[in-house]
């Protein structure tokens, strides 16, 4: 079974749990795909995505977007939904957005196969699955809390949102009940599925005994995970004689004001705020901890954690927890038998707690077993996966299994705009992709550029992947030397981040070739071929964009070439034929001849049937792949 992801934004760094649950899922059998309709905050990834097969895939520009939605067809498929949605509901929760992003995924995910799409959180991604569903897809979504009570702000829309699915997750007891009781008509539909986590991916907690307690807390800077009390509960310690070290993994905007907090009260040696960090280190300080500790409130808006994973994560360490008795929490935490619990906000009861726990070590050994034990129960992921893939696989009973389309050879275009008039010939050839590395030249007026040609993802999600390859980075420092100093460093790193990414996606989806259009296209083709190990042609136009130079080096390393430029063929060594006959169409060249100018009239070129060419150059790289 295919099924689509659907999110805001991905990835997350803090939403783990989403990244375990797909890993999961691909290890039952299902094949995934991952539809993000906004870039990624930052840069950042956790190494373990590097195990996902699923390919991402982002929105072009709001230019394309919207063009897009100029299509007759959009008005009248969505229309009517898009009307409906802001009468009833307010332009403010903006149906004509949620409408352009289904319109623009639904053609894609068809030809991935995909007629199911799970989303995570009942929000803008879910308002999104319901104008899906009216292009003919099923939906189910996971809820839990925060989303649909603070976040998504129309009760209204929430009913609509549980009434169209096929079916409702919710990660705890407590965000199921509140679920049920806003959405009385669709609580048969309503499950709970708790969030699970690989246990044996994670170390037993081994910190040396005697010392300061070592303390271990993770989330987001934000005001609902508390750590402002964590920071006033020390403080009170160090009052109290106890010696405490605490450390504080996570980003956010609460970060300036744990800074002054932990200056204000003196707390530099005792609480150290450590930013972000990989799932791998992360393991390494739960293994180094005596402790975990995170005091989770409601905030001003009324938002809270509901059931966090990384209090999951810190019990599969055999870690003792100190939290809250707030939300789902105490489904997690048995108070007294896995950790303490104590009231939100109440700081004298956390120092409390944690001093507890930092005069009976033998207390926090007992406590941190009976946690692990209780993960096991709860939490593991071999059986929270199999919960779900019980009801994907409920829903896919009955229906007809949708075809892949599959697509062996991918053409990189520089620009979407204005080279690719000769391609439209190829426009229902379903074993292409074409691909387009500049998109700011994107224009509304080009319908074969608005629905065939793919645009790179913008240059967060390219730093993303750069910055996590590192043995591909490596491998392309070296590759630089072959081309030296003929193109700059910065368009030659430009074209390394686009090849990355490329060599990254594109044998997801079953490229075996890729093809570089123009001469501008080769060093990014070249790059791929040597990340990928995939097969790899170029066509060259006369006056190359990219200096003859460089092209000699490195076409000598191309499959296929087919090469219009008089000069470049009279290279030493250098034998290819012109099969696409890529002319320019200038008929007239200017001689000055002192202060003469003098007009010459160019050897004339064969005539050109660009279609019948790029037709036959297309069959051609089907024939060497044997496709």
């Amino acid at each position: 079974m295919r099924i689509a992801y659907l999110y805001s934004r991905y990835p997350v760094v803090s939403q783990t749990f989403c990244d375990s649950e797909m890993l999961a899922l691909e290890a039952l059998g299902f094949e995934l795909e991952i539809v993000s309709l906004n870039r990624p905050p930052d840069s950042f990834r956790h190494e373990r995505l590097d195990r996902l097969k699923a390919e991402i895939h982002y929105p072009p520009p709001g230019a394309v977007l919207d063009a897009q939605a100029n299509a007759p067809e959009f008005a009248e498929k969505l229309g009517p939904l898009i009307t409906e949605h802001d009468a009833k509901y307010g332009a403010s929760l903006k149906a004509t957005t949620r409408a352009r992003n289904a319109w623009h995924f639904a053609p894609l995910l068809k030809r991935l196969g995909v007629t199911h799409v799970h989303v995570h959180f009942a929000n803008r991604a879910t308002h999104t699955a319901l104008f899906l569903k009216k292009l003919g897809f099923t939906f189910s979504f996971t809820a839990h809390a925060q989303d649909f009570m603070v976040d998504l702000g129309n009760d209204d829309l929430l009913r609509e949102m549980v009434g169209e699915a096929e079916f409702v997750v919710c990660v705890s007891e407590f965000s199921k009940s509140l679920l049920a009781n806003t959405c009385p008509s669709g609580a048969n539909k309503i499950v709970r599925i708790y969030n699970g986590i690989e246990l044996n991916d994670f170390p037993t907690a081994q910190a040396e005994t005697g010392g300061p307690l070592r303390i271990i807390s993770i989330g987001r800077l934000i005001e609902f995970k508390g750590f402002q009390h964590l920071v006033s509960a020390v403080a009170e310690l160090k009052k109290r004689g106890i010696a405490v070290e605490s450390r504080i993994i996570g980003e956010g905007p609460m970060r300036g004001d744990l800074e002054a907090q932990i200056a204000t009260e003196n707390l530099a040696e005792n609480v150290r705020l450590l930013g972000v960090r990989s799932q791998e280190q992360i393991k390494l300080d739960l293994a180094q901890a005596h402790l975990f500790v995170l005091p989770s409130i409601v905030d001003r808006k009324g938002a809270s954690d509901i059931l966090p994973t990384v209090i999951t994560e810190a019990m599969a360490c055999k870690l003792p927890v100190v939290s809250t008795k707030l939300a789902g929490i105490p489904e997690m935490v048995a108070d007294g038998e896995t950790g303490l619990l104590v009231e939100p906000g109440d700081v004298t009861a956390l120092a409390d707690a944690i001093e507890k726990m930092s005069r009976e070590p033998e207390m926090r050994r007992r406590l941190g077993e009976a946690g692990c034990k209780r993960a096991e129960q709860l939490f593991s992921l071999h059986g929270t996966a199999a919960e779900l893939a019980a009801k994907f696989r409920g829903v896919a009973q009955g229906s007809t299994a949708a075809l892949r389309t599959e697509s062996p050879v991918a053409y990189v275009i520089q620009s979407s705009a204005g080279q690719h008039t000769d391609l439209e010939c190829l426009m229902d050839e379903t074993r292409l992709r074409l691909i387009a590395c500049k998109t700011q030249d994107d224009t509304a007026a080009d319908a074969f550029s608005l629905d065939r040609i793919e645009r790179l993802p913008d240059e967060v999600v390219l730093e993303s992947l750069w910055l996590q390859r590192s043995q591909w980075r490596e491998k392309v420092e070296r590759l630089r030397g072959k081309i030296g100093g003929a193109i700059s460093g910065e368009d030659f790193y430009l074209q390394a981040r686009r090849a990355i990414y490329l060599a990254d996606v594109l044998p997801r989806r079953g490229v075996r070739h890729v093809h570089a259009f123009r001469s501008d296209a080769v060093v990014c083709v070249w790059l791929v071929k040597h990340l990928a190990g995939l097969s790899c042609s170029a066509g060259i136009e006369e006056n190359p964009a990219l200096g003859r130079a460089v092209l000699v080096k490195l076409l000598i390393d191309f499959d296929l070439v087919s090469n219009s430029d008089e000069k470049l063929a009279s290279s030493a060594g250098f034998v290819a034929r012109d099969e696409l006959l890529l002319r320019s169409h200038s008929t007239h060249r200017i001689l000055r001849i002192g202060p003469f100018r003098l007009k010459r009239r160019n050897r004339s070129h064969p005539s050109r049937n660009g279609a019948e060419l790029e037709k036959a150059w297309f069959e051609k790289i089907i024939q060497s792949i044997h496709v």
